[in-house]
C-alpha cells in the first residue's frame, strides 16, 4: 500500500497540494494498520498532518475536510493541465479518441478532415520513384548491351515497373 504524508491545510489548486504533499512510502498495511506514526516515524503528527492511502494521480486539490479529489479530463483541460491531442474530443468528463480514418486525413478542432492535395502529392511522389527506378534500369540494360553482354528481352523488372507506373498512375486519375 502507498501512503502519502501531507500537511493538513486546504489547496483548491494542485500546485498548492503538490506543496502540502511531504513524503509517500510503500509499506505492508498489515504491518501499518492505520499506525501513521509506523509509516513516518519522526514526521507524522496527526495535529498537522494527515495520510492519503493510495497512488496520487495527478492532479488533485485537497478538500477543507483533508481528502483529496482528483480532477477528471474536462476539469484539467480547464484548468489548464492538460491539452487535447490530435484526434481526442471531450465527451462529457472524459477525453475520447477518434482514430484517424486514413493516411491522408487532418485533424482540425474536432473533426478528421480529408486532404485531398497531400494524397496527389504522395501519389505524384511515387510516380517520380517509380521513373527514378525505370531510368535507372534502363540504364544499366543499355551498359550490358554496350559491353556485349546478354540481356532478356522485355526485362521482366521493366515491365514490371511500367505496369505499376500505369497502375499507380490510374490510381492519380481516380482522386
Amino acid at each position: 500500500m502507498r501512503y502519502n504524508l501531507f500537511k493538513k491545510e486546504a489547496a483548491n489548486t494542485w500546485e498548492l497540494a503538490k506543496e502540502k504533499h511531504i513524503k509517500s512510502v510503500s509499506l505492508d498495511e498489515n504491518r501499518i494498520d492505520g499506525k501513521y506514526e509506523k509509516a513516518f516515524p519522526y514526521d507524522y503528527d496527526p495535529e498537522i498532518h494527515f495520510v492519503y492511502e493510495g497512488e496520487l494521480v495527478e492532479p488533485y486539490t485537497i478538500q477543507s475536510d483533508f481528502t483529496l479529489y482528483f480532477l477528471n479530463d474536462r476539469e484539467q483541460i480547464e484548468k489548464g493541465y492538460k491539452i487535447l491531442g490530435i484526434g481526442e474530443i471531450l465527451e462529457e468528463n472524459m477525453i475520447k479518441t477518434i482514430p484517424s480514418p486514413g493516411e491522408f486525413y487532418t485533424w482540425n478542432a474536432n473533426i478528421w478532415i480529408y486532404d485531398k492535395q497531400s494524397e496527389i502529392d504522395s501519389i505524384n511522389n511515387r510516380i517520380k520513384a517509380i521513373e527514378t527506378d525505370l531510368e535507372n534500369r534502363q540504364t544499366r540494360l543499355d551498359s550490358r548491351e554496350k559491353l556485349g553482354m546478354k540481356i532478356i528481352k522485355p526485362d521482366p523488372e521493366i515491365v514490371r515497373l511500367l505496369q505499376l507506373h500505369a497502375d499507380t498512375s490510374q490510381e492519380l486519375t481516380l482522386i
